[in-house]
Parts: structure tokens; C-alpha cells; sequence
């Protein structure tokens, strides 16, 4: 620490801390929608100077989990409504479809073992949680993690940097997705999720072009319905 307090850091490993601890708060129900962020108050409390937080504060608002309001600052956005995530999801099937089958024309062993991986460690992280008898955010990020390193093997594969940038920025958004999840395990896709993950992988293993497609364009169609609820 400094002479004020302040956690002394690498200026890009404080950046990223800062902003990994802000995000789990944000998609962990830590604060309520409207909340007012205070940059000076977060600095204090995690000891840190405002510079980093205010850096944080900026990627977070492309993400959408906070918002800018003039003579406010930052607070807290709220969920995406019905309408917003059958936006979102209409841009993931474009997005996702022509990635999927940029993939299946790559190093085939190892697009199938990456699929294979991500849908065990995604099942695991769900096995966990069933297995908890409180909710736990830790487990429920683990969950998110595998579900996300899933989908974006089609891009790893795709070997496109376009269709990749377009995915990441789409998973940004996505993340105010996790709001809905984060008021109880009750709440999780758990079963429904894993199963249309493991039709896609089987198609994909078949090397079924059409039917990954169909598949995939299943599953996430089902998640609009299940979000929207």
C-alpha cells in the first residue's frame, strides 16, 4: 500500500481486479437497478484511487450493466426487458449460425474435443450447484463461464476476427442476462440448457451441418422463451 491506504498494483492486473469485482457484484444482485455508483465511494472502499474505478465504471457501461445520467453519474441498469433479449437473440442466431459453420470447416479433432470439454465442465458446474443448499455465486459464475466457453468455441474455430469481435461485444450485453438468475437457483435453466448443448455436440460429432444449425437455433430460441417468462 501507499502512504494513503491504496493498493499498490500493476496498473492493468488493478484495472482488471477492479472491474472483475464490480461485475460480480452487478450480476450477483449486489446492488439494485438504480442504484447510484459512486466512483469516490468504491475507490475508498476498495482502496484504490478513483483512476482504475472510473476506468472500470466505462467498460462496464458498454456492457450495458450500468448507465451514465447526467447530474447522477453511474448507476445500475436495470434487466434486459422481454423485448431487448428477443433482440439480442435474434443478432446470436445470426451471428452464432455463421460461426457454427465457419467451424466445421476447421481442425475437426479439435473443435469436437473443445465442444466436449466445455459441455463437461458446464455440466459439472451445474452438478455443483444442484448439489448446494445455498445459493452460491461462485458456482453460479463457474456455471456462466462454461456455458459461455461452449458457444464460443464456434468462433475460436470459426478463425474469423469479425464474427468473433461481433460475439464479444453481443456477450457483453448477454451479461445483464445473469440479473434474471441471480434471485435463486429456482430460477436456473439448468436441465433444459444442458441438453440442447449436448444436441448441438452431437450433431456436430455426426458432422450434421444442418442439424448443429437446427440445433443450435433451438436452444436459443428456448432461452428467449425461458427469459422472457
Amino acid at each position: 500500500m501507499n502512504r494513503d491506504g491504496q493498493t499498490k498494483r500493476e496498473p492493468r492486473a488493478l484495472r482488471a481486479d477492479i472491474h472483475s469485482a464490480l461485475f460480480d457484484r452487478l450480476t450477483t444482485n449486489h446492488w439494485a437497478p438504480g442504484d447510484h455508483l459512486s466512483i469516490d465511494g468504491l475507490a475508498r472502499e476498495l482502496k484504490v484511487s478513483p483512476t482504475p474505478v472510473r476506468e472500470a465504471m466505462v467498460a462496464l457501461e458498454r456492457s450495458g450493466l450500468i448507465k451514465y445520467r447526467a447530474q447522477r453519474g453511474y448507476v445500475v441498469a436495470p434487466p434486459l426487458d422481454p423485448h431487448q433479449i428477443g433482440q439480442l437473440i435474434d443478432a446470436r442466431l445470426v451471428v452464432e449460425r455463421a460461426a457454427l459453420t465457419r467451424a466445421f470447416t476447421a481442425d475437426w479433432p479439435q473443435f469436437v474435443q473443445a465442444l466436449r470439454g466445455a459441455q463437461r465442465a458446464h455440466s459439472q458446474a451445474a452438478e455443483r450447484i444442484r448439489s448446494s443448499t445455498v445459493m452460491d455465486y461462485g458456482r453460479m459464475r463457474e456455471y456462466f463461464d462454461a456455458d459461455i466457453q461452449f458457444h464460443r468455441a464456434f468462433f475460436t474455430f470459426s478463425e474469423n476476427e469479425f464474427l468473433t469481435t461481433m460475439h464479444e461485444s453481443l456477450g457483453a450485453h448477454a451479461h445483464r442476462m445473469r440479473q434474471t438468475w441471480a434471485g435463486g437457483r429456482e430460477n436456473f435453466d439448468l436441465d433444459e440448457t444442458l441438453h440442447e448443448h449436448e444436441q448441438i455436440l452431437n450433431r456436430v460429432e455426426e458432422r450434421n451441418h444442418d442439424g448443429a444449425l437446427a440445433a443450435l437455433g433451438d436452444h436459443l430460441v428456448n432461452v428467449r422463451t425461458r427469459f422472457s417468462r
